[in-house]
C-alpha cells in the first residue's frame, strides 16, 4: 500500500494550485506529495476550452494556478506577450487561453508536478480517523489528508426531449461527447442554450458555408463576471453565507442565487450579435421540446411550430448537481460524515474539512465546486482554488501539520502501478 502525508484527487486546475501552495510553504516535502489524474495535468480544462472554443479567460489575470498572484503578468512580460493580455470591463486585464495554458504549463514544470502524479483514478475514500484510506485502480493509498479537488464528475443538465434519444443519434453536451472538430464544413449544427459557453461555440463553428443555428428560450443576458465582486473579495456575504446552517437548502440557495448561471460577458456576446448580424449564426428565439433521430441526423421541433433537420445537435445546457460524483455518492454512504440538502457535504467554514456527524473534523478535504456551500458563487473558478489553498495551508498549520513530517513515508510514485 502506498503511504503518503497529502494526497490530492484530482489534477485540475484546483489540484495544481493546492499542490503548489503545498510545496510553496514547505509544510510537506515532495516525496510525501501525491496527486492522482488519470488524464493528465489540467488536460481536463484544457479539452473544455477547445470543445467550446474559448480564446479569452473570464476572470482576470491574478487568477491562476501559481502561487505568486502577479506570476502571470511577469510569465506575459517576460516572454513579450503583454498583447495576450485583454482589457477588462471591469478592472485587471485577462489572459487568452494560450497564454494562461502556458504559464500553467512553465509553473508545472517550476515545481516538476509531473513526478508527483499518480495516473490513476480514485473509486473509494474511507475517513479511518488518523488516516484517510483512497482506493484507486493502481492499488490503495493510505494518506494522513485528502483534499478533494474534483469537478462535476460528469454530472450535466440534459433537457427532457434529449435522455432518452438512441445512443447513435447526433446529440451530445458540449462537454460530453462533443468534438468540434467532427464538424463537417457543410453541416448544419444546432446549439441549445444561451450562456457563455454557448455563444463561444457558436462563434467558433461559424464559417462560411455551415449552417450554425442557436435555440435560446430566453433573451441573452449579459454580465461581466459569473457573480457580483462582492463574492470574489470572501468577506461580509460569505459571511451571511455562513451564518446558515452548513449543507442545508438555504446556503444552497443563496450560492445559486448569486451566481449568474446562463450569462455571457460582453466580449462573447459583442463577437456572437456581430456573427448574427454576419448571417453566420441564425437565432430561435424558442424551445426544443421534441428530437427524432432521422437517418444519422436529428429533427427537433420547438415550442412555435417550426422545425428543422441538423447534423449535429449540442446542448451546452450547464452542468448538473456538483455533489453527484462518483466520489461524493461513496463517501455519503460512508459514516460517520455529515451530508445535508441534495447530498452537499457538511464543510467546516474555517477549514473546508469534512465534518463527522459528531461534530469533529474529518482529515477530507473538499475542494472546487463540492465547496461552494463555504466559499461561494467562487468555488469552482480559478479564484476559488486560491481561496481554497489559503484555507488549507491556515488548517495543516493549526493541526500542527509540521510534527507528522518526522514520520517516514515512502514515494507514491515509486509504489504507483501503471
Amino acid at each position: 500500500m502506498t503511504e503518503t502525508t497529502v494526497t490530492i484527487v484530482g489534477g485540475g486546475v484546483h489540484g495544481v494550485h493546492l499542490a503548489v501552495c503545498l510545496l510553496e510553504s514547505d509544510l510537506v516535502e515532495r516525496e510525501e506529495l501525491c496527486l492522482i489524474e488519470p488524464a493528465g495535468l489540467l488536460a481536463r480544462f484544457r479539452r473544455q476550452c477547445r470543445q467550446c472554443g474559448m480564446v479569452e479567460l473570464r476572470s482576470p489575470y491574478v487568477h491562476h494556478v501559481g502561487y505568486d498572484p502577479f506570476s502571470l503578468r511577469d510569465f506575459a512580460r517576460s516572454n513579450g506577450r503583454m498583447d495576450e493580455l485583454r482589457p477588462s470591463d471591469f478592472g485587471a486585464d485577462r489572459p487568452t487561453v494560450s497564454l494562461f495554458f502556458d504559464h500553467a504549463e512553465w509553473v508545472c514544470d517550476r515545481y516538476d508536478l509531473e513526478s508527483l502524479v499518480c495516473e490513476t483514478r480514485a473509486t473509494d475514500i474511507v475517513d479511518e480517523g488518523d488516516r484517510v484510506h483512497i482506493e484507486t485502480t493502481a492499488g490503495p493509498v493510505s494518506s494522513r489528508w485528502c483534499v478533494l479537488a474534483v469537478g462535476h464528475g460528469g454530472s450535466y443538465t440534459v433537457p427532457e426531449w434529449a435522455e432518452e434519444l438512441p445512443a447513435d443519434t447526433p446529440v451530445n453536451h458540449v462537454w460530453d461527447g462533443f468534438d468540434p472538430e467532427t464538424v463537417g464544413e457543410r453541416d448544419a449544427v444546432g446549439i441549445v442554450g444561451g450562456g457563455i459557453t454557448a455563444g463561444q461555440l457558436a462563434t467558433r463553428l461559424a464559417q462560411p458555408g455551415r449552417d450554425v443555428t442557436m435555440f435560446v428560450r430566453s433573451p441573452f443576458r449579459v454580465e461581466t463576471l459569473e457573480a457580483s465582486t462582492d463574492w470574489m473579495h470572501f468577506s461580509s456575504v460569505v459571511e451571511e453565507l455562513h451564518d446558515l446552517p452548513p449543507a442545508s437548502r438555504k446556503r444552497e440557495r443563496l450560492v445559486t442565487n448569486a451566481r449568474y448561471d446562463g450569462t455571457m460577458p460582453p466580449y462573447v456576446f459583442r463577437r456572437l450579435r456581430q456573427a448574427i448580424e454576419d448571417g453566420q449564426v441564425t437565432l430561435e428565439e424558442t424551445e426544443i421540446t421534441v428530437a427524432t433521430e432521422a437517418g444519422g441526423t436529428v429533427v427537433v421541433t420547438c415550442e412555435n411550430d417550426t422545425a428543422c433537420c441538423l447534423d449535429q445537435l449540442v446542448l451546452a445546457t450547464g452542468f448538473g448537481s456538483p455533489y453527484d460524483c462518483q466520489l461524493f455518492e461513496r463517501l455519503r454512504e460512508r459514516a460517520p460524515l455529515q451530508t445535508g440538502y441534495r447530498g452537499a457535504p457538511a464543510l467546516d467554514d474555517e477549514t473546508l474539512r469534512w465534518l463527522r456527524t459528531d461534530g469533529t473534523r474529518s482529515r477530507v478535504v473538499v475542494s472546487g465546486v463540492g465547496a461552494q456551500q463555504v466559499l461561494g458563487p467562487f468555488a469552482r473558478n480559478v479564484i476559488g482554488a486560491r481561496r481554497a489553498g489559503r484555507l488549507l495551508l491556515e488548517a495543516l498549520e493549526a493541526d500542527d501539520f509540521e510534527s507528522q513530517l518526522s514520520t517516514p513515508t515512502s514515494s507514491p510514485r515509486a509504489q504507483s502501478v501503471d
